[in-house]
């Protein structure tokens, strides 16, 4: 192998291997397969292409800038294929990524042209190496702590028709870059304009992502507005249902107590003849037709306590059961409407849950408890399957998609600065959530 070839190879490998790694940071916790083996893949792909780049370079035979671009769609496949995530939202960081790159290498080659310009000068050489890898390490940790801070807020917000299209801005912004300063001549790149294009192209995709920010957070407010709308509906449909059940109980008691007379006179009656087991049988008949005494308090708080009440009588119809235990004051730390979403998103997924199970006896079991700076609720229930995920989202067992209850109370979570913690192990679905006060 002579000096030439090899001083391509390993400069591509270099320059090139560390970014294509580093576009999986944001879904390191979402790889379908180990790390290992995706890198494994990424750097054989990347010698094939080293390779065959350096055979190009040192042969003078044109088109190695558009194996480059025909191995950037090899990896992106690999990409798209080796993470749990939407397509249109790995192709976003994709070519954030990529303008990425074009920043580092467009400041590198810059820096080298204006210190050490030359017409002859080759931007493969070892020193442009050197270059290359200094600003990748100066500005890396910046770019992978943006990164970090960002995804999440990218992966929890569903808005499939903003991802499908938004992508074309950063795509053709980039496209327009490259054909004004695809040219790598030194006369070309020693310019400033050069250097401004480059560094322009990363501040549109900053300025792009402030705002696709603000569209999510707007998306996200509204998905919860939406969601506590429908809670308060169901809330009071439950209020309307115990107070139907409790006007009920009460009329049954009233007509009770109107017989209650004509009972005392039977009862008397057999009290003065001495029919004692004519009496304990008519005392049990009596005691059989008095309406059963369903109400039942779980806490202070009213709203709390009728939601609890509710799928209490909902699961003691379903024969599964329900235990609670709710140390809640009448005066919740956070907003009420919040807690009602979480709490009726959480019961009712659990009373769904555990009416399909037919094997074993069906539970659910409710712990609830808060000071005057923090609220802990947890909600434990029978579950016969583990439920589908996808893109580290819980996926509908009604209807296509994500689940929105599960959404909505992460949602009201991460706004409270607290979270929310799904799992299923053995048969039974975990959910707890901690929240902040607003005090």
């Amino acid at each position: 192998m002579n000096v030439p070839f090899l001083i391509c190879f390993v400069y591509e490998t270099i320059s090139t291997l560390p970014y294509r790694l580093m576009g999986y940071y944001p879904f390191r916790k979402r790889l379908l397969y180990p790390m290992w083996t995706i890198a494994l893949l990424i750097g054989s792909t990347q010698l094939l292409h080293s390779a065959l780049y350096a055979w190009l370079t040192v042969h003078d035979i044109g088109g190695a800038r558009y194996l480059e671009f025909f191995f950037a769609a090899v990896c992106f496949l690999i990409y798209t294929t080796s993470v749990d995530a939407d397509f249109w939202k790995t192709l976003f960081f994709y070519i954030f990524l990529f303008d990425y790159i074009i920043l580092v290498r467009g400041i590198s080659f810059f820096a080298e042209a204006r210190l050490f310009y030359s017409p002859e000068l080759d931007f493969g050489s070892p020193r442009s190496l050197f270059l290359n890898l200094l600003v990748l390490a100066v500005t890396a940790p910046f770019m992978l702590l943006f990164l970090k801070s960002t995804a999440e807020r990218v992966f929890h917000t569903d808005a499939p028709s903003l991802w499908r299209v938004i992508w074309l801005l950063p795509a053709f912004t980039t496209l327009i870059v490259l054909l004004y300063t695809g040219d790598l001549s030194p006369e070309n790149v020693w310019q400033i304009r050069f250097l401004v294009s480059r560094v322009l192209l990363i501040l549109s995709m900053f300025g792009l992502f402030a705002v696709l920010f603000q569209t999510l957070d707007i998306i996200r407010n509204e998905a919860a507005l939406e969601e506590q709308a429908a809670q308060q509906e169901h809330l009071l449909a439950l209020q309307r249902t115990q107070y139907s059940q409790l006007s009920r109980h009460m009329q049954e008691t009233r007509q009770a107590r109107h017989d209650l007379a004509q009972h005392l006179r039977v009862i008397n009656n057999y009290i003065n003849t001495g029919s004692d087991a004519a009496l304990k049988e008519y005392v049990e008949n009596y005691q059989r037709s008095l309406p059963p005494d369903t109400s039942r308090s779980f806490c202070k708080h009213f709203a709390v306590n009728t939601i609890v009440s509710y799928y209490f009588q909902e699961s003691e119809q379903s024969g599964i059961d329900f235990t609670a235990q709710m140390d809640l004051p009448e005066r919740l730390p956070i907003s009420e409407p919040d807690f009602t979403s979480i709490l009726g998103n959480l019961l009712e997924n659990a009373l769904l849950a555990c009416r399909d199970v037919e094997s074993t006896a069906p539970f659910i079991r409710v712990l609830a408890k808060a000071d005057e700076n923090r609220l802990l609720l947890t909600v434990d229930n029978t579950s016969v399957q583990p439920p589908a995920v996808k893109a580290g989202r819980f996926l509908s067992s009604r209807h296509e998609g994500c689940g929105l209850g599960t959404e909505s109370v992460r949602t009201i979570a991460q706004r409270h600065h607290g979270q929310a913690d799904f799992r299923w192990k053995d048969g039974i679905f975990y959910a707890s959530v901690s929240l902040r006060g607003e005090g």
